[in-house]
């Protein structure tokens, strides 16, 4: 008898060891899917925000054909952009980014006679609200990924990441946090 009240316990101890393993591994996966979600929030405006610099290249460019470089850089950017499917990539790539677009639109501004106004000025007010989108979601975006970053490193949940190769996902820059 006592042998069975033995086995019972051994058995509901490895029970509950069993299921909070498993509570960890889930809580770890849920937290991973909650950045891509919040991911995939923020790539729409993202590349909208990709999509801009055609338009802010092809008005700069008429007057300004000495910054060929920093054109240049932006396209490479958009492909990379638009090309990647790796999150890591794409936020890599969104906050080298983001300090290059300010330049442009301050060289264009340099040259009103050359542009058309009204055509900067409006692209300037979609950059603007495209921008603040952005910085809106931006921040649910970090707020998430600081959540499974944390997690996946606090013990024991960093057996769970040796054991699965789970790895940090990168935070999303502003203009201003990625110059400091």
């Amino acid at each position: 008898m006592e042998n069975i009240i033995f086995f019972i316990i051994i058995i509901v101890i490895g029970y509950i060891f069993i299921r909070y393993l498993i509570n960890i591994y889930n809580n770890i996966i849920f937290l991973k899917n909650n950045c891509y979600k919040a991911f995939a929030n923020i790539d729409v405006l993202l590349k909208k925000q990709v999509e801009l610099l055609p338009v802010l290249t092809r008005v700069a460019d008429k007057a300004m054909a000495h910054e060929k470089q920093l054109f240049n850089e932006l396209v490479a950017s958009r492909q990379r952009y638009l090309s990647s499917t790796d999150i890591e990539i794409k936020v890599d790539t969104a906050n080298q980014l983001a300090p290059k677009i300010k330049p442009l639109i301050a060289l264009a501004e340099k040259y009103p006679t050359l542009i058309s106004k009204a055509v900067l000025l409006e692209l300037q007010t979609q950059a603007k609200n495209v921008e603040d989108q952005i910085a809106d979601r931006r921040e649910f975006f970090n707020q998430t990924v600081t959540l499974y970053n944390t997690d996946i490193h606090i013990f024991p949940n960093l057996i769970f990441t040796a054991l699965f190769r789970f790895k940090d996902i990168p935070l999303l820059y502003g203009k201003q946090e990625h110059s400091q």
